[in-house]
């Protein structure tokens, strides 16, 4: 049964990976456009972004299917929130993605980290719904053929 539940967070993590790295990209694409549209940029970027998308599915995985109340739920979102700036915002830094004493870069990079949050998240979500719709389907028609 460990397994099971082994092999599904890896299911769900891949998931999650694909769609933070697809909004990242487009993230990363606007953002570039607008701070420097003169860039040119060596394969070192990909590798960075698919490293800080590594990072935060990581974090999202850990949190989800985690059993809790409504307030429960509400710090988990807060916590997930809060680890993924961290992980873009220290990422970013190092990887010189804006410079800290340029407020509209640090701000663009908080807006963009927000909604691809917000985009992952409902993507999760629909997708753990699709799942468990699934799951009911399938009961349902193992206790039909059974009885």
């Amino acid at each position: 049964m460990r397994r099971c539940i082994s092999l599904k967070k890896l299911r769900d993590m891949l998931f999650i990976f694909g769609c933070v790295t697809t909004c990242v990209l487009f993230a990363t694409a606007l953002y570039i456009t607008i701070f420097w549209p003169q860039a040119v940029l060596g394969v070192e970027i990909l590798w960075q972004i698919l490293s800080v998308s590594f990072l935060c599915s990581v974090v999202n995985v850990f949190f989800l299917e985690r059993e809790a109340g409504r307030r429960g739920m509400l710090i988990f979102h807060i916590l997930r929130y809060v680890l993924t700036n961290a992980i873009v915002l220290v990422c970013g830094f190092l990887f010189e993605w804006f410079y800290v004493d340029n407020l509209p870069m640090v701000l663009a990079m908080v807006l963009s980290i927000a909604v691809v949050y917000v985009i992952v998240s409902v993507a999760a979500w629909k997708h753990e719904k699709q799942q468990a719709a699934l799951m009911n389907e399938r009961l349902a028609a193992y206790q039909r053929d059974g009885q």
